[in-house]
């Protein structure tokens, strides 16, 4: 067993560099985050300058880059090997609280409390498109595996579909009675899945709009 123990607040969240495995990253409420070996458990780099909590944050699919969201309404993109901050992704008006590289790692989603979602362009740090449409909180968003589809979560009760290449909402997800918390494509991306606060999951045909099961 190996302990992770230099962080000096809470660790809220956390994630490997899948598909490789050999790194760690760790993000924290000290508003730092973390890279550690996963095999001997020595800490590779400590990633500063977030100036609140961090509460999301995922290595991109190359392993190269890693992108931290935090309370401080910013999310950053950082060079694994170094350590060092590429790109501070400003515009949102409240917390980051969600976010996910696409397929190829080229474009990064962040979802936020501002009701918004934005997509990045990774080798710039400039603003694609901003997802506007939700009417409160988002609380998740993810790329399809193609990257032509993404989709937020929220409680406001849907999901919507987005299409990344315009920014356009294509379908809204409805059916739940309360907050949408978490919400996923499955392989092929001809499917998602919600679940929410009023003790479902629901899965829906991403073409047809259609709820198909209900768990």
């Amino acid at each position: 067993m190996l302990s992770l123990d230099e962080h000096k607040n809470v660790v809220y969240t956390m994630a490997f560099n899948n598909p490789f495995g050999n790194l760690i990253v760790t993000g924290s409420f000290d508003r730092t985050a973390k890279i550690w070996d996963a095999n001997n458990g020595m800490m590779r780099n400590t990633l500063k300058g977030h100036k609140m909590e961090i509460v999301c944050l995922g290595f991109d699919p190359h392993g190269l880059l890693v992108a931290t969201g935090s309370m401080d309404h910013t999310a950053k993109l950082w060079d694994v090997e170094h350590g060092k901050e590429l790109f501070n992704l400003e515009g949102h008006k409240a917390e980051i609280v969600s976010l996910n590289f696409n397929t190829d790692g080229d474009k990064l989603m962040t979802s936020s409390f501002d009701n918004t979602a934005k997509i990045w362009d990774v080798m710039t740090g400039q603003c694609i498109h901003t997802l506007e449409g939700h009417q409160g909180e988002l609380s998740c968003g993810q790329f399809d595996f193609t990257g032509e589809y993404c989709l937020t979560g929220s409680i406001d009760r849907t999901c919507k579909l987005w299409d990344v290449a315009s920014g356009q909402c294509i379908e809204t997800f409805r059916g739940h009675n309360d907050e949408v918390l978490d919400a996923t494509f499955n392989s092929t991306g001809n499917k998602l899945a919600t679940a929410s606060a009023d003790g479902l999951a629901r899965v829906y045909n991403v073409f047809t709009g259609a709820c198909t099961a209900l768990l």
